[in-house]
C-alpha cells in the first residue's frame, strides 16, 4: 500500500478545502471506491454511503473483500474514487463499524487532506454503451456470460452481468477469456476476478452482479487499442467535469 499512496497520494496534487463537493459527487455518480484500511495491505471495493458534513463524518459500506482482521482505530484510511469523471482521493482517519440500515458500515472522520489524482495515472473512464460491444465472459466449463461494460481501464474493466447466474462468480476466479469490441476492433484477455458485488433489482428485473475485472496477459497490441480509448474518452469527458 505504501508505494501506491506514494505515487497517488503526493502533496503536489492536494488541493484546499473541496472534500465536501468532492464526497457529495462521488455520492451521486453511486462510484465503486477503492479503498486501503489500516494495517491492511490489500486494495478493496466499498461505496459511500451516507455523508454528515455538520457532525464531520461519513459511512462507507463494508469493504469486499470483507477484511480478515478488524481495521485499527485511529488507524488512517485511503480512499479513491471518480467524482463526476476525475479521480479523486481522500484521508480520513478510521473511528470503527457501526450499523447503517440494518447493515454493518465504516464510520470516517470528515476527511483532512482530499487530492486530485493525476489523471493519466490508474485513469478509468465511464464507457457509452456503443463503445464497447459484445462482451462475454468465459470460465472454464462454463458457458460464456454476456455482460455490459460500465467503466474501464488500461489494465481492468468494470462489468454488470446481464443476468443472474446459477453459478455466480467469486473474487479470484479465473476467466480463460474476456472478449468484446472496442471502436469496431477485438479485445481478448484471460482475467481475474477482484471484486464482486450484488446488485439491487431495479423495478421487474432480477438482482444481478457486478464484477471488476483485471486484465491478465494482454497483448500491447490490444493495450494500445484500450490506451487510445481511454485517453480519448478523458479528454471527453475533462471540459464537463472539472471539480
Amino acid at each position: 500500500m505504501q508505494g501506491l499512496v506514494r505515487t497517488l497520494f503526493q502533496d503536489a496534487f492536494r488541493v484546499r478545502s473541496r472534500s465536501q463537493q468532492t464526497l457529495e459527487r462521488m455520492q451521486r455518480g453511486r462510484e465503486w471506491l477503492s479503498v486501503y484500511l489500516p494495517g491492511d495491505s490489500s486494495e478493496r471495493m466499498t461505496t459511500l454511503l451516507h455523508l454528515d458534513p455538520a457532525r464531520e463524518f461519513i459511512l462507507l459500506d463494508e469493504p469486499s473483500p470483507v477484511p480478515e482482521h478488524v481495521p485499527e482505530r485511529g488507524g488512517e484510511v485511503f480512499f479513491l474514487g471518480l467524482a463526476a469523471g476525475v479521480y479523486a482521493g481522500l484521508r480520513c482517519v478510521y473511528e470503527g463499524r457501526v450499523g447503517w440500515h440494518g447493515r454493518l458500515s465504516l464510520r470516517l472522520r470528515w476527511p483532512h487532506a482530499v487530492y486530485h489524482l493525476q489523471r493519466r495515472s490508474h485513469l478509468r473512464v465511464p464507457v457509452e454503451s456503443r463503445d464497447v460491444l459484445d462482451l462475454e465472459l468465459q470460465r472454464k466449463g462454463s458457458r460464456s456470460v454476456s455482460a455490459e461494460c460500465v467503466d474501464l481501464s488500461i489494465s481492468g474493466m468494470r462489468v454488470r452481468l446481464k443476468s443472474h447466474e446459477e453459478e455466480p462468480f467469486a473474487v479470484n476466479d479465473w476467466l480463460d477469456q474476456v472478449s468484446f469490441k472496442l471502436d469496431r476492433q477485438a479485445v481478448n484477455s484471460p482475467a481475474l476476478v477482484r471484486f464482486v458485488q450484488s446488485m439491487r433489482p431495479a423495478a421487474h428485473h432480477r438482482a444481478t452482479h457486478m464484477l471488476g475485472l483485471q486484465f491478465q496477459q494482454l497483448h500491447s497490441r490490444q493495450e494500445m487499442v484500450l490506451q487510445r480509448y481511454v485517453f480519448r474518452r478523458d479528454r471527453e469527458l475533462v471540459p464537463d467535469s472539472r471539480l
